[in-house]
């Protein structure tokens, strides 16, 4: 795993999810956030099952210039692509963590 800024939502539990076909918002137990809008994938859930990742905690994460990965409770992954033919803007990725400044990915 290389180093990421994502490694801020390490161990972290989801508290809301809320993703649609164009994009995805999940809040996090300490009131950080993070919202994707470049195109995604999802392996162990559905879009309609968005909830089953309440309360499951940020197990990996690893960033590459092609795509981010990021597990949930060891069982539920998101994949977004981060290829220049997947951007939809505003931009790729923006994370919010108290205390901290906000981070984007374009």
């Amino acid at each position: 795993m290389n180093k990421s800024k994502l490694s801020a939502i390490l161990g972290l539990s989801v508290s809301d999810a809320v993703l649609t076909g164009d994009d995805a918002g999940i809040a996090f137990e300490n009131g950080a956030s993070l919202a994707v809008y470049n195109k995604y994938e999802l392996a162990g859930f559905t879009l309609s099952e968005a909830h089953l990742l309440i309360g499951s905690a940020v197990t990996y994460v690893n960033e590459t210039d092609d795509a981010v990965i990021i597990e949930f409770g060891g069982k539920f992954l998101l994949k977004v692509n981060m290829q220049d033919e997947a951007y939809t803007g505003p931009e790729a990725m923006q994370m919010r963590v108290p205390g901290t400044p906000v981070v984007i990915w374009n």
